[in-house]
């Protein structure tokens, strides 16, 4: 089935993720919650928050993303602001959730929070214009709960149960 392709705006760091997740073009589809949504957004626009919402100087960078033909003819390709920022909300929290884990598994074997969040970024390249190290740890002091050592009890415990022959 023919692709066709819908531009969004986004922040950069967004963008990064979406790449990484789903290629360039942003290929959703196989995301079946996400894409679900996606579409809802595309077939009942909202204009609750137009006014509020009319200028998208928060979001530089854009990502494209493929729609079916089928989509494309029946819905159309067009979002409103509303819209735009209810999917850059979703996908922020997705990115994320990917953030907390990645940082939260590193914190929990023993790493400080500013190493782990440095091979973060190394390791999945979120660059400092792309996704500033101050910002992600401002986020994670906030939101992010690790519990140090439990990685190290955990592994502790499994080899203290180990029987030799």
């Amino acid at each position: 089935m023919e692709k066709f392709q819908v531009k969004i705006p986004c922040k950069p760091y967004v963008r990064r993720f979406v790449e990484l997740t789903y290629g360039c073009p942003a290929d959703i589809s196989k995301d079946k919650d996400l894409y679900k949504y996606f579409r809802s957004k595309i077939h009942k626009k909202t204009f609750k928050y137009e006014k509020r919402y009319q200028l998208l100087k928060k979001y530089p960078a854009e990502i494209i993303i493929k729609i079916s033909m089928d989509d494309f003819y029946r819905y159309g390709w067009d979002f409103s602001s509303t819209d735009i920022i209810d999917i850059n909300i979703v996908l922020e929290q997705k990115a994320k959730n990917l953030l907390y884990k990645v940082v939260g598994i590193r914190c929990s074997f023993g790493n400080s929070l500013s190493d782990s969040i440095a091979l973060f970024q190394k390791e999945y390249g979120f660059t400092e214009d792309v996704w500033s190290f101050d910002s992600i740890y401002k986020d994670c002091q906030r939101n992010l709960k690790v519990y140090k050592g439990d990685m190290d009890e955990l592994v502790s415990k499994y080899i203290n149960n180990v029987k030799t022959d």
